[in-house]
């Protein structure tokens, strides 16, 4: 399991938008130590941020318009 902070480093994503990611409910944590509260992540979720972030810019261009 990874920290977020780890997490955030290896998938060059903001710890922000993690904390985002999380709240929205679009991508929780795969555990969250009920004494730190620290969130931890697992490499099996990186196909979903990928996923995420795949669909983030292809809004963003829709939405945008592609040159």
């Amino acid at each position: 399991m990874l920290r977020i902070g780890e997490f955030s480093k290896l998938t060059q994503v903001s710890i922000r938008m993690l904390r985002y990611y999380d709240e929205v409910g679009i991508l929780k944590p795969a555990e969250v130590d009920k004494w730190t509260r620290h969130r931890l992540y697992s490499v099996e979720q990186i196909p979903r941020l990928n996923k995420i972030l795949y669909l983030r810019d292809r809004a963003d261009e829709y939405i945008n318009g592609s040159d």
